[in-house]
């Protein structure tokens, strides 16, 4: 490994060891006890309670939040007792229900993302039954896990493990068997720490006493925690770290969640009419008197005409990317779009309006430019186009759109057709060279 790949390695985790800090202190203090090696002996990620050992080829694909959050991710496995349990309990199908566990206590310190792109999908439910992973030990969340993602080919298999299991039984392992990017004794750069003290001790996590404890604990009661008092701790960091967020909004883990801006701009240059063609439904009205009906026009009767067509805009979902690729010039570009399709339908469009990056922002429904308006965007991280798909699945299924109009600059990995579940997609492009591999596209015309 190059000294200059070497150094970018260490930046990107002290970088985000910090962010964790300001965060919370008292949960994330661990991360400066702990050395971190980089070795191709891993799948992805893992850890033995003194150290994170990772693969440098996949780790420096992650962003900010994918970093934050894989590190908290070990975290929480060596919090909940995982890296401890029984040799009898090794293997893909408990990892994959110690996983569960810990995104699901997660959720509750704000990660709440169904799917971070270099990452994939984050499970905080079971399976069979569904149930929250936080209500439940490791090992009772493996009987609601039916099925083994080590009888899985490689492509499938990876999509359930986020992280691997490789390290936790070496828990003598200093970072021989790798290269070490950073370790307790390296010093904080200036411009990295403001001028802060170094954060020493911890709590709980890492000490000799918890590893004895635990594993007398998961022996004797069948529990993946440490005990009651020490479980009582770390449920309290929790719950005044989720009490911190809701004070802070999205000034927190990731500061990249930042509200946008957009102006009120009346251009708009596409024809809505012709891109939703698709879109409109001809509905049968049982009668109208306007015109009546002709069969009996020389008579005395007045009667109404049947099977009258009347076109009718079906609900239009528009998600807006807001990811950091998209400046907030676009994001008034597309605020004229919209509202040039409310002009175009004159009133006639039923719409609902949600951003996203890596994560979405839930949709608000909205009837004219002034409602629109008042929608704020927010976001700012990478861009992920499964989670829109995943989101409509998950939060619209009693109630799902018709149709989905996606507004990006397309930098970012296609979903498979199939997760539109059979509802039309339109995809608009700020940048003319994108193609997408499946729906109905065009271009927007931005000030670029």
């Amino acid at each position: 490994m190059t000294l200059q790949r070497k150094l970018r390695l260490k930046r990107q985790i002290q970088e985000s060891r910090l962010r964790l800090i300001k965060l919370n202190e008292d949960f994330a203090a661990p991360l400066k006890e702990m050395i971190y090696v980089a070795t191709k002996d891993v799948k992805r990620i893992s850890t033995n309670g003194a150290c994170i050992y990772f693969d440098p080829d996949w780790f420096q694909k992650l962003g900010h939040t994918e970093t934050d959050f894989i590190l908290s991710h070990q975290l929480m496995h060596i919090a909940l007792g995982h890296i401890d349990r029984p040799k009898y309990y090794e293997g893909d199908r408990f990892h994959l229900a110690c996983d569960i566990v810990s995104n699901s206590h997660l959720e509750l310190l704000g990660w709440n993302y169904d799917r971070l792109p270099h990452i994939g999908r984050i499970f905080s439910e079971t399976f069979f039954p569904a149930m929250e992973g936080r209500s439940l030990t490791a090992k009772e969340a493996l009987d609601c896990v039916p099925f083994d993602p080590a009888t899985m080919e490689p492509g499938v298999r990876k999509n359930y493990m986020i992280d691997s299991e490789t390290w936790w039984d070496q828990k003598e392992d200093r970072g021989e068997n790798g290269i070490v990017v950073l370790s307790p004794d390296d010093e904080e750069t200036e411009d990295l720490s403001g001028g802060e003290k170094t954060i020493g001790g911890s709590r709980f996590f890492l000490c000799k006493e918890h590893f004895q404890q635990e594993e007398k604990v998961a022996t004797n009661n069948d529990k993946a925690h440490s005990g009651e008092d020490w479980y009582k701790s770390v449920a309290n960091e929790i719950m005044s770290l989720r009490s911190c967020l809701k004070q802070n909004s999205y000034d927190g883990i990731d500061n990249d969640f930042a509200e946008r801006v957009w102006q009120r701009v009346n251009s708009g240059n596409l024809k809505w009419k012709t891109l939703l063609n698709c879109f409109i439904r001809e509905d049968v009205c049982d009668y109208s008197f306007t015109p009546p009906d002709r069969r009996f026009q020389n008579s005395d009767f007045f009667l109404p005409d049947y099977n009258v067509l009347e076109e009718k805009p079906k609900e239009v979902l528009f998600m807006v990317d807001t990811s950091g690729s998209i400046d907030d010039d676009v994001l008034s570009d597309v605020y004229g779009e919209i509202c040039n399709a409310l002009t175009q339908f004159n009133g006639g469009l039923v719409g609902m309006l949600g951003f996203f990056d890596v994560r979405v922002y839930p949709p608000v429904s909205f009837t004219d430019a002034e409602a629109l308006f008042q929608i704020k965007p927010c976001g700012g991280c990478g861009t992920d186009f499964h989670c829109v798909f995943d989101y409509v699945k998950r939060y619209m299924q009693n109630n799902p759109p018709v149709n989905i109009v996606i507004f990006t600059d397309g930098k970012a990995e296609f979903p498979d057709e199939s997760q539109a579940d059979n509802i039309p997609v339109l995809w608009l492009f700020s940048d003319k060279n994108i193609i997408p591999p499946w729906g109905k596209f065009a271009y927007v015309d931005t000030a670029q």
